[in-house]
């Protein structure tokens, strides 16, 4: 759950610097902002037959994996590699 928290407020941060910061703040940001975008994209890719092994709701496993990357889905590998 820490692990959650740290990648929530990454995106808060970004955020944060992207709307209010000024100069390098803004910069720093904005790039933040977009290498969590890219690779959580490329994240939910690389994962879609192990959220389809998983079952549920394939709209919940993308956005958790959009917002939480690897801390999301990683739980769920071990899980379903545990089980079987």
């Amino acid at each position: 759950m820490n692990e959650k928290r740290a990648v929530l407020i990454v995106w808060i941060a970004s955020l944060i610097a992207l709307y209010l910061g000024s100069g390098w703040v803004e910069t720093a940001g904005r790039a933040v902002l977009w290498i969590l975008l890219v690779s959580h994209a490329v994240e939910c890719a690389m994962n879609l037959a192990l959220f389809r092994r998983a079952g549920g709701s394939m709209t919940n496993h993308l956005v958790q994996t959009m917002i939480y990357g690897y801390t999301y889905w990683m739980p769920l590998k071990r899980r379903l590699a545990a089980g079987e």
